[in-house]
C-alpha cells in the first residue's frame, strides 16, 4: 500500500484519536472493576486514589530523611543516632538551642524511613540500649550486615549486632518511595 502525504496524515490522526478513545474506555473499565472488587492497590502494592491514580504523599517533604540517607551513603557504615545528630549540628547548627528540634526531627525522620518507607533498619545488640541505623540494601537475606561493617562495629564500637528481622521491614505504599514517577 502506498499513501500520499495527505492520506498518511489523515490515517495517523484517525488512529491517534482511536487510541485516545480506547485508552479512556479502558481506564473507565478498570475504575468500575476496582470499585466492584474494592481494590485500593495496584499490582505492585502502590496505594490508588478513588479515581485509580497513584496516590501521592501529602505535606512537605522532610529534609532530614534525605539527610539521613545521604550520611549513610557517604559513610558506607552503620551510624548511631547520636553521630547523626552531631553531624547535623555541625552542618545546620545554630548552637544548643536548636539541638532539641534537630534531635526530634532526626528521630521522626528515622522512624518514617524505618517503619513506613522501609529504607533503613536498626541493628542492636542483645542487652544494650544503643542502636545503629543501616540501609536495608546493605542487609543480606538473613538480615545480617556485610562482614566489613560487622568488623567495624566490633573493632570501633565494641558492638556485636544481631540479625534484623526482614519480615518486619515494610513494603513502600507510595510510588515515590519505590522510585517510580
Amino acid at each position: 500500500m502506498n499513501f500520499n502525504e495527505a492520506e498518511t496524515k489523515e490515517l495517523a490522526d484517525f488512529y491517534n484519536q482511536e487510541k485516545i478513545r480506547i485508552q479512556a474506555q479502558l481506564r473507565h473499565v478498570e475504575k468500575i472493576l476496582r470499585k466492584i472488587s474494592g481494590r485500593t492497590m495496584d499490582s505492585s502494592g502502590v496505594i490508588l486514589t478513588k479515581q485509580g491514580f497513584k496516590a501521592k504523599k501529602r505535606g512537605p517533604k522532610s529534609v532530614w530523611g534525605k539527610f539521613i540517607l545521604e550520611q549513610l551513603a557517604i559513610c558506607k557504615r552503620p551510624m548511631s543516632y547520636k553521630e547523626l545528630m552531631e553531624i547535623a549540628m555541625k552542618l545546620h547548627g545554630g548552637g544548643n538551642s536548636n539541638y532539641q528540634s534537630i534531635r526530634a526531627s532526626i528521630l521522626n525522620s528515622a522512624f518514617r524511613l524505618r517503619s513506613i518507607q522501609g529504607k533503613v533498619a536498626t541493628v542492636h545488640q542483645e542487652g544494650k540500649k544503643e542502636k545503629f541505623i543501616v540501609l536495608v540494601q546493605w542487609l543480606d537475606d538473613k538480615g545480617m550486615l556485610p562482614k566489613e561493617q560487622q568488623n567495624w562495629l566490633k573493632k570501633e564500637m565494641n558492638f556485636f549486632p544481631s540479625a534484623v528481622d526482614l519480615s518486619e521491614i515494610p513494603v513502600p505504599k507510595y510510588a515515590e518511595d519505590l522510585g517510580q514517577p
